[in-house]
Protein backbone atom coordinates (compact mmCIF):
# COMPACT_ATOMS: atom_id res chain seq x y z
CA UNK A 1 0.00 0.00 0.00
CA UNK A 2 1.29 3.44 -0.90
CA UNK A 3 -0.73 6.13 0.85
CA UNK A 4 -0.19 9.72 -0.29
CA UNK A 5 -1.53 12.89 1.33
CA UNK A 6 -0.92 16.61 1.03
CA UNK A 7 1.48 16.59 3.93
CA UNK A 8 2.43 19.69 5.88
CA UNK A 9 5.05 17.81 7.87
CA UNK A 10 7.76 15.51 6.56
CA UNK A 11 9.06 13.15 9.25
CA UNK A 12 12.72 12.88 10.08
CA UNK A 13 12.61 10.67 13.16
CA UNK A 14 11.66 7.01 12.94
CA UNK A 15 10.28 5.85 16.28
CA UNK A 16 10.71 2.37 17.64
CA UNK A 17 6.99 2.32 18.40
CA UNK A 18 4.01 4.52 17.58
CA UNK A 19 1.06 4.05 19.91
CA UNK A 20 -2.32 5.17 18.60
CA UNK A 21 -4.47 6.14 21.57
CA UNK A 22 -3.68 7.51 25.03
CA UNK A 23 -6.22 5.70 27.18
CA UNK A 24 -5.17 3.15 29.82
CA UNK A 25 -4.02 0.61 27.21
CA UNK A 26 -1.98 3.04 25.14
CA UNK A 27 -0.50 4.93 28.08
CA UNK A 28 0.42 1.75 29.96
CA UNK A 29 2.10 0.46 26.81
CA UNK A 30 4.05 3.74 26.60
CA UNK A 31 5.27 3.36 30.19
CA UNK A 32 6.72 -0.05 29.38
CA UNK A 33 8.18 0.69 25.95
CA UNK A 34 9.77 3.95 27.07
CA UNK A 35 11.18 2.35 30.21
CA UNK A 36 12.67 -0.38 28.01
CA UNK A 37 14.61 2.31 26.15
CA UNK A 38 12.46 2.24 23.02
CA UNK A 39 11.73 5.60 21.40
CA UNK A 40 7.99 5.96 21.91
CA UNK A 41 5.43 8.28 20.31
CA UNK A 42 1.83 8.35 21.51
CA UNK A 43 -0.78 9.96 19.24
CA UNK A 44 -4.03 10.95 20.92
CA UNK A 45 -7.26 12.63 19.85
CA UNK A 46 -8.18 14.63 22.97
CA UNK A 47 -6.94 15.35 26.48
CA UNK A 48 -9.83 13.40 28.03
CA UNK A 49 -9.42 10.61 25.50
CA UNK A 50 -11.53 7.46 25.37
CA UNK A 51 -13.96 5.89 27.78
CA UNK A 52 -11.77 6.38 30.85
CA UNK A 53 -11.15 10.05 30.09
CA UNK A 54 -14.85 10.88 30.25
CA UNK A 55 -15.58 8.80 33.38
CA UNK A 56 -16.58 11.03 36.28
CA UNK A 57 -15.40 8.92 39.19
CA UNK A 58 -12.93 6.04 39.67
CA UNK A 59 -12.49 4.30 43.01
CA UNK A 60 -11.19 0.84 42.12
CA UNK A 61 -7.98 1.38 40.14
CA UNK A 62 -5.21 -0.47 42.01
CA UNK A 63 -2.73 1.76 43.82
CA UNK A 64 -4.69 4.97 43.18
CA UNK A 65 -6.99 5.77 46.13
CA UNK A 66 -10.21 7.32 44.92
CA UNK A 67 -12.45 8.92 44.25
CA UNK A 68 -10.66 10.39 41.23
CA UNK A 69 -11.93 11.35 37.80
CA UNK A 70 -10.91 9.28 34.81
CA UNK A 71 -9.28 12.38 33.33
CA UNK A 72 -7.13 12.91 36.43
CA UNK A 73 -6.13 9.24 36.43
CA UNK A 74 -5.09 9.49 32.79
CA UNK A 75 -2.97 12.56 33.56
CA UNK A 76 -1.11 10.64 36.28
CA UNK A 77 -0.48 7.73 33.92
CA UNK A 78 0.71 10.00 31.11
CA UNK A 79 3.10 11.89 33.37
CA UNK A 80 4.60 8.56 34.40
CA UNK A 81 5.08 7.58 30.74
CA UNK A 82 6.62 10.98 29.96
CA UNK A 83 9.04 10.58 32.88
CA UNK A 84 10.53 7.59 31.07
CA UNK A 85 10.83 9.53 27.81
CA UNK A 86 7.58 8.80 25.97
CA UNK A 87 6.47 11.62 23.68
CA UNK A 88 2.75 12.54 23.50
CA UNK A 89 1.44 14.37 20.43
CA UNK A 90 -2.15 15.44 19.92
CA UNK A 91 -3.50 14.49 16.51
CA UNK A 92 -6.44 12.49 15.20
CA UNK A 93 -5.21 9.53 13.14
CA UNK A 94 -7.08 9.12 9.85
CA UNK A 95 -4.93 6.67 7.87
CA UNK A 96 -2.04 4.23 8.09
CA UNK A 97 0.31 2.39 5.77
CA UNK A 98 1.41 -0.79 7.52
CA UNK A 99 2.79 -2.63 4.50
CA UNK A 100 6.50 -1.89 4.83
CA UNK A 101 9.15 -2.48 7.43
CA UNK A 102 8.65 1.15 8.48
CA UNK A 103 5.01 1.85 9.32
CA UNK A 104 3.41 5.20 8.45
CA UNK A 105 0.69 6.95 10.44
CA UNK A 106 -1.17 10.02 9.12
CA UNK A 107 -3.13 12.59 11.12
CA UNK A 108 -6.03 14.75 10.02
CA UNK A 109 -3.92 17.93 10.00
CA UNK A 110 -1.55 16.60 7.34
CA UNK A 111 1.26 15.18 9.44
CA UNK A 112 3.02 11.86 8.86
CA UNK A 113 4.76 9.82 11.55
CA UNK A 114 6.94 6.75 11.04
CA UNK A 115 7.73 3.84 13.31
CA UNK A 116 9.20 0.35 13.28
CA UNK A 117 6.18 -0.95 15.16
CA UNK A 118 2.65 0.23 15.92
CA UNK A 119 0.38 -0.48 18.87
CA UNK A 120 -3.29 0.21 18.12
CA UNK A 121 -4.99 1.25 21.36
CA UNK A 122 -7.61 3.63 19.97
CA UNK A 123 -10.54 2.27 21.97
CA UNK A 124 -14.15 1.78 20.96
CA UNK A 125 -15.81 5.18 20.69
CA UNK A 126 -17.03 5.33 17.10
CA UNK A 127 -20.69 5.83 16.15
CA UNK A 128 -22.49 2.90 14.56
CA UNK A 129 -25.67 4.80 13.63
CA UNK A 130 -26.05 7.93 11.49
CA UNK A 131 -28.53 10.78 11.80
CA UNK A 132 -31.24 11.21 9.20
CA UNK A 133 -29.79 13.32 6.38
CA UNK A 134 -26.19 12.90 7.56
CA UNK A 135 -24.89 10.68 4.77
CA UNK A 136 -26.88 12.48 2.05
CA UNK A 137 -25.41 15.87 3.03
CA UNK A 138 -21.89 14.76 3.91
CA UNK A 139 -19.49 17.16 2.20
CA UNK A 140 -22.39 19.54 1.48
CA UNK A 141 -22.59 21.10 4.92
CA UNK A 142 -22.06 18.04 7.10
CA UNK A 143 -18.48 17.64 8.31
CA UNK A 144 -16.43 15.62 10.79
CA UNK A 145 -13.46 18.02 10.84
CA UNK A 146 -13.51 21.60 12.10
CA UNK A 147 -9.88 22.26 11.19
CA UNK A 148 -10.59 21.13 7.62
CA UNK A 149 -13.90 22.88 6.96
CA UNK A 150 -14.52 25.73 9.43
CA UNK A 151 -13.26 28.40 7.03
CA UNK A 152 -16.00 27.49 4.55
CA UNK A 153 -18.57 28.76 7.06
CA UNK A 154 -17.16 32.23 7.70
CA UNK A 155 -19.86 34.55 9.09
CA UNK A 156 -22.47 31.77 8.87
CA UNK A 157 -24.42 29.93 11.61
CA UNK A 158 -23.48 26.31 12.28
CA UNK A 159 -24.30 23.53 14.73
CA UNK A 160 -21.71 21.36 16.44
CA UNK A 161 -22.94 18.05 17.86
CA UNK A 162 -20.73 16.74 20.64
CA UNK A 163 -20.51 15.92 24.32
CA UNK A 164 -16.83 15.91 25.34
CA UNK A 165 -13.64 17.97 25.28
CA UNK A 166 -12.83 16.83 21.75
CA UNK A 167 -16.12 18.35 20.57
CA UNK A 168 -15.40 21.50 22.57
CA UNK A 169 -11.95 21.90 21.04
CA UNK A 170 -13.38 21.59 17.53
CA UNK A 171 -16.26 23.96 18.36
CA UNK A 172 -13.84 26.57 19.73
CA UNK A 173 -11.90 26.50 16.47
CA UNK A 174 -15.08 26.70 14.40
CA UNK A 175 -16.27 29.68 16.48
CA UNK A 176 -13.37 31.73 15.08
CA UNK A 177 -15.08 31.64 11.68
CA UNK A 178 -18.81 31.07 12.21
CA UNK A 179 -21.15 33.87 13.18
CA UNK A 180 -22.97 31.56 15.59
CA UNK A 181 -22.17 28.11 16.99
CA UNK A 182 -24.91 25.99 18.56
CA UNK A 183 -23.21 23.29 20.63
CA UNK A 184 -25.78 20.49 20.72
CA UNK A 185 -25.36 17.99 23.56
CA UNK A 186 -27.70 14.96 23.59
CA UNK A 187 -27.15 14.33 27.31
CA UNK A 188 -27.47 16.44 30.45
CA UNK A 189 -23.77 17.22 30.79
CA UNK A 190 -20.57 17.74 28.81
CA UNK A 191 -17.92 15.11 29.54
CA UNK A 192 -14.96 17.44 29.90
CA UNK A 193 -12.88 19.01 32.69
CA UNK A 194 -14.74 21.89 34.44
CA UNK A 195 -12.11 24.47 33.45
CA UNK A 196 -12.50 23.50 29.77
CA UNK A 197 -16.29 23.84 29.92
CA UNK A 198 -16.08 27.18 31.75
CA UNK A 199 -13.79 28.72 29.15
CA UNK A 200 -15.91 27.41 26.30
CA UNK A 201 -19.22 28.72 27.62
CA UNK A 202 -17.77 32.24 27.89
CA UNK A 203 -17.36 32.51 24.11
CA UNK A 204 -19.79 35.19 22.89
CA UNK A 205 -20.97 33.44 19.73
CA UNK A 206 -21.47 30.00 21.33
CA UNK A 207 -24.78 28.71 22.70
CA UNK A 208 -24.82 25.36 24.52
CA UNK A 209 -27.99 23.27 24.17
CA UNK A 210 -28.04 20.46 26.73
CA UNK A 211 -30.44 17.50 26.42
CA UNK A 212 -31.25 18.11 22.75
CA UNK A 213 -31.62 15.02 20.58
CA UNK A 214 -30.95 15.28 16.86
CA UNK A 215 -33.94 14.32 14.72
CA UNK A 216 -32.80 15.27 11.22
CA UNK A 217 -30.26 17.26 9.25
CA UNK A 218 -32.35 19.16 6.71
CA UNK A 219 -31.32 20.29 3.24
CA UNK A 220 -31.40 19.59 -0.48
CA UNK A 221 -28.14 20.46 -2.21
CA UNK A 222 -26.68 21.86 1.03
CA UNK A 223 -27.54 21.94 4.72
CA UNK A 224 -30.36 24.32 5.57
CA UNK A 225 -31.35 23.41 9.14
CA UNK A 226 -31.06 21.01 12.04
CA UNK A 227 -34.18 19.55 13.64
CA UNK A 228 -33.93 18.80 17.36
CA UNK A 229 -36.02 17.44 20.19
CA UNK A 230 -35.70 19.53 23.35
CA UNK A 231 -35.88 16.88 26.07
CA UNK A 232 -36.29 19.48 28.80
CA UNK A 233 -39.31 21.24 27.31
CA UNK A 234 -40.43 18.13 25.40
CA UNK A 235 -40.89 19.90 22.10
CA UNK A 236 -39.27 20.05 18.68
CA UNK A 237 -37.22 22.98 17.44
CA UNK A 238 -35.42 23.86 14.23
CA UNK A 239 -32.09 25.65 14.01
CA UNK A 240 -31.43 27.47 10.75
CA UNK A 241 -27.78 26.62 10.08
CA UNK A 242 -25.57 26.24 7.03
CA UNK A 243 -23.30 23.60 8.50
CA UNK A 244 -23.43 20.69 10.92
CA UNK A 245 -20.23 19.35 12.50
CA UNK A 246 -20.50 15.98 14.24
CA UNK A 247 -18.10 14.91 17.01
CA UNK A 248 -20.04 12.29 18.95
CA UNK A 249 -18.65 9.00 20.17
CA UNK A 250 -20.19 5.55 20.42
CA UNK A 251 -19.22 1.96 21.25
CA UNK A 252 -17.85 0.72 17.92
CA UNK A 253 -14.07 0.05 17.72
CA UNK A 254 -12.20 3.11 16.41
CA UNK A 255 -10.27 1.37 13.65
CA UNK A 256 -11.28 3.04 10.36
CA UNK A 257 -7.72 4.36 9.95
CA UNK A 258 -6.44 0.78 9.59
CA UNK A 259 -8.18 0.66 6.21
CA UNK A 260 -8.68 -3.11 6.34
CA UNK A 261 -4.95 -3.88 6.59
CA UNK A 262 -5.22 -6.18 9.62
CA UNK A 263 -7.54 -9.10 10.29
CA UNK A 264 -10.76 -8.09 12.06
CA UNK A 265 -14.03 -9.75 12.96
CA UNK A 266 -17.34 -8.76 11.34
CA UNK A 267 -17.84 -6.32 14.21
CA UNK A 268 -14.53 -4.54 13.44
CA UNK A 269 -12.80 -6.07 16.45
CA UNK A 270 -9.05 -6.55 15.87
CA UNK A 271 -7.82 -10.15 15.96
CA UNK A 272 -4.51 -10.73 17.80
CA UNK A 273 -2.42 -13.73 18.84
CA UNK A 274 -1.31 -14.60 22.37
CA UNK A 275 1.34 -11.86 22.19
CA UNK A 276 -1.09 -9.14 21.09
CA UNK A 277 0.25 -9.08 17.52
CA UNK A 278 -2.19 -8.60 14.66
CA UNK A 279 -2.06 -10.39 11.32
CA UNK A 280 0.56 -7.80 10.19
CA UNK A 281 4.05 -8.35 11.66
CA UNK A 282 5.09 -5.43 13.83
CA UNK A 283 1.54 -4.22 14.40
CA UNK A 284 0.02 -4.92 17.82
CA UNK A 285 -3.29 -4.04 19.48
CA UNK A 286 -4.61 -3.66 23.02
CA UNK A 287 -7.66 -2.44 24.91
CA UNK A 288 -11.24 -2.01 23.73
CA UNK A 289 -10.34 -2.44 20.04
CA UNK A 290 -10.21 -6.17 20.87
CA UNK A 291 -13.85 -6.11 22.05
CA UNK A 292 -13.23 -7.84 25.37
CA UNK A 293 -16.24 -8.71 27.47
CA UNK A 294 -14.75 -7.05 30.56
CA UNK A 295 -14.29 -3.33 29.93
CA UNK A 296 -12.24 -2.08 32.87
CA UNK A 297 -9.33 0.36 32.90
CA UNK A 298 -7.10 -2.10 34.73
CA UNK A 299 -7.79 -4.80 32.13
CA UNK A 300 -6.97 -2.43 29.27
CA UNK A 301 -3.79 -1.36 31.08
CA UNK A 302 -2.73 -5.00 31.47
CA UNK A 303 -3.21 -5.59 27.73
CA UNK A 304 -1.17 -2.47 26.99
CA UNK A 305 1.61 -3.81 29.19
CA UNK A 306 1.55 -7.17 27.39
CA UNK A 307 1.61 -5.50 23.95
CA UNK A 308 4.58 -3.35 25.02
CA UNK A 309 6.58 -6.34 26.24
CA UNK A 310 5.79 -8.12 22.97
CA UNK A 311 7.05 -5.08 21.02
CA UNK A 312 10.30 -5.23 23.02
CA UNK A 313 10.65 -8.92 22.13
CA UNK A 314 9.91 -8.26 18.45
CA UNK A 315 12.30 -5.33 18.01
CA UNK A 316 15.15 -6.86 20.00
CA UNK A 317 14.64 -10.32 18.49
CA UNK A 318 14.31 -12.02 21.87
CA UNK A 319 13.36 -15.67 22.09
CA UNK A 320 10.58 -14.91 24.58
CA UNK A 321 8.89 -12.06 26.37
CA UNK A 322 10.88 -10.84 29.36
CA UNK A 323 9.27 -9.03 32.30
CA UNK A 324 10.07 -5.56 33.65
CA UNK A 325 10.14 -4.62 37.31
Amino acid sequence: MDVKFGLTYQPEEIYDVIIIGAGPAGTSAAIYTARAGLSTLVLYRAEADGALGVTQQIENYPGVPGPISGYELLKIMREQAKSFGAKFVRGKVIATDLSGEIKKVFTIDGREFRGRTVIVASGAMERANKFKGEEELLGRGVSYCGVCDAAFFKDQPVAVIGDDDYGIEEAEFISRFASKVYFVVPTSRIKAPPEVIEGFTKLKNVEVLLRHRVLEIVGDKTVKALKLRDLNEKKEKTLEVNGVFIFLGGTKPSVDFLMGQVEMTEGDCIVVNEEMMTSVPGVFAAGDVLCNEVKQAVVAAAMGCKAALAVDKYLNKKSKITPQW
